[in-house]
């Protein structure tokens, strides 16, 4: 595995919310090939300037933190 750009990855993170709606950590990792790390410093990092939120999620007797783009942002990308 090559090692990529945080920018990249945030990009990649972005362009993979407006698809898909809202995500773990996990399952975004997976889908973008990122370090679960990597992916959650992008992740909060969008949080802290508002394109992305969070919510709490349950699966399988667990909480997962679910991530999913704000709606002001998405709508100025269209």
């Amino acid at each position: 595995m090559t090692r990529r750009n945080i920018l990249e990855v945030t990009q990649e993170i972005y362009t993979l919310l407006k698809k898909e709606k809202e995500l773990s950590i996990k399952s975004i990792s997976d889908k973008i090939g990122s370090q679960w790390r990597t992916t959650l410093k992008s992740l909060e990092m969008l949080k802290e300037i508002n394109v992305v939120r969070e919510k709490k999620g349950k699966k399988l007797n667990k909480e997962e933190r679910l991530f999913f783009l704000t709606e002001k942002k998405s709508e100025y990308n269209k």
